[in-house]
């Protein structure tokens, strides 16, 4: 029997269960819960953090129907002080949508008839901000930036892949999922301004460490990245890079195995793409403003690289 008020002595635990505390899944805030008293001349930065809902998986084939923005204040502890502004609208893709998409978000095609999303004023508003973060960049940004292709390169973090959720004593998986395990629900998720607020209220959690999630996604956009490019590695080496979360660019310029490598895990990827390819991989860098694109919006021209003093 689940104790669902939350009243641990209501209810005598079953032999041999964990006697850890139960913990307590309270609701995700809204924007009117999150201010918090500024210290004098703090400095804070914007955040805009962002979701998409849409048509499909591919970027190149499918469209955004929904999009919802925060500009979000941080603190330098990576604290979240309030939601400064937060706006989402919805677009018409003029077709049907299908019953998949219907059941995961919710929406219908009633819904999103005819209606049209500000490109002009959502490129102003998220140009504002000083970075861009959702949960998945990698789905996110190329569907952003179609959208709204005079939006200016921004830097991009992503709450997937820029925090060590395992290291941190989290199941990694879903946004939803994660955020249980800190504690708080959202009983409306897949709606853009549902996702995003969930988001929110994930990025301001505090681990066991003592930094917030956000501080964690805010150091990984401040700090170097690199791309590795598998550009002369022969074919039968293709297994040894997927096993490796190498991943395959399959078009236009750019048809080469690759994978984001971080500055911590920099010596040790290089030694085994050394020690198992048998070859030095491309080295490119990728700084914030380049992290999760399209691989057709990469430039075309790979500079040339050296081999950082730090590594030899």
């Amino acid at each position: 029997m689940e104790n669902v008020n939350g009243d641990a002595d209501s209810i005598a635990a079953a032999p041999g269960a964990s006697q850890e505390p139960n913990r307590v899944l309270t609701p995700i805030r809204d924007r009117d819960g999150w201010p918090r008293p500024a210290q004098t001349d703090e400095p804070l930065r914007r955040i805009c953090v962002l979701d998409t809902e849409t048509t499909g998986l591919d970027a190149d084939r499918h469209r955004v129907i929904e999009i919802c923005a925060a500009s979000v204040l941080v603190s330098d502890a990576g604290r979240i002080v309030g939601i400064e502004s937060i706006g989402s609208g919805t677009d018409d893709p003029g077709a049907p949508l299908t019953e998949e998409i219907v059941a995961l978000t919710g929406l219908t095609d009633a819904d999103i008839a005819g209606t049209v999303i500000d490109r002009d004023k959502l490129t102003e508003f998220i140009a504002g901000c000083d970075s861009v973060v959702a949960f998945n960049s990698g789905f996110d940004r190329p569907f952003v930036e179609k959208l709204l292709p005079d939006l200016p390169l921004m830097k991009w973090g992503c709450a997937m892949a820029d925090v060590p959720w395992r290291a941190l004593h989290f199941e990694p998986g879903p946004q939803n999922y994660l955020l249980m395990q800190g504690g708080r629900f959202n009983a409306n998720a897949h709606r853009a301004r549902d996702d995003v607020l969930s988001l929110v209220q994930l990025l301001d959690h505090v681990c066991a460490d003592g930094e917030s999630v956000m501080a964690k996604v805010l150091s990984a956009i401040d700090s170097s990245a690199w791309r590795f490019e598998a550009t002369a590695a022969p074919y039968h080496f293709r297994n040894d890079l997927k096993d490796r979360r190498y991943r395959w660019a399959p078009g236009g310029r750019h048809k080469v195995w690759h994978k984001h490598v971080r500055q911590a895990d920099f010596r040790a990827e290089y030694r085994w793409y050394k020690e198992t390819i048998g070859m030095r991989p491309s080295v490119v860098p990728l700084p914030a403003t380049e992290r999760y694109r399209a691989t057709h919006t990469w430039a075309p021209k790979r500079p040339n690289v050296r081999t950082p003093s730090w590594l030899r």
